[in-house]
């Protein structure tokens, strides 16, 4: 298997006081505002002209009741996610079944670490990955 690694869902309280923070310290830049109506907002550092951001931190407007949401992996075919789902549900360890979000979001499965963290495999996601 080859996934790559995509991004990090922080959870935030406030979404312009976060941004504000990721750009000062970070050098991250907006690349896809899910704003007004939405409740994420995915940051990279500057554009890349050869193609789409390696990876992103996506800011999650919600209640914080703990920091992290889930870490995002692509896949290299969406049967691979279907593969990590059955794997998932197996195990018992499945979180969300496979899914497609359709745009930016792609094509989407969960499950759970041993310490209960979300860990999402996706296909079709414009981000390089690392």
């Amino acid at each position: 298997m080859a996934a790559r690694w995509t991004h990090v869902v922080v959870k935030v309280a406030d979404l312009e006081r976060s941004i504000a923070f990721y750009r000062r310290f970070c050098g991250l830049e907006v690349v896809r505002d899910g704003r007004p109506g939405g409740h994420t907002v995915w940051l990279a550092p500057a554009a890349r002209p050869d193609g789409p951001p390696a990876f992103v931190l996506v800011l999650y407007l919600t209640r914080v009741d703990f920091r992290l949401d889930h870490l995002g992996f692509q896949c290299e075919a969406r049967a691979e996610v279907d593969r990590l789902a059955a794997e998932g549900a197996r195990l018992g360890i499945l979180a969300e079944p496979p899914f497609d979000g359709g745009g930016d979001i792609g094509y989407v499965t969960m499950v759970r670490d041993p310490d209960g963290h979300l860990v999402e495999f996706t296909f079709g996601q414009p981000i390089g990955g690392l």
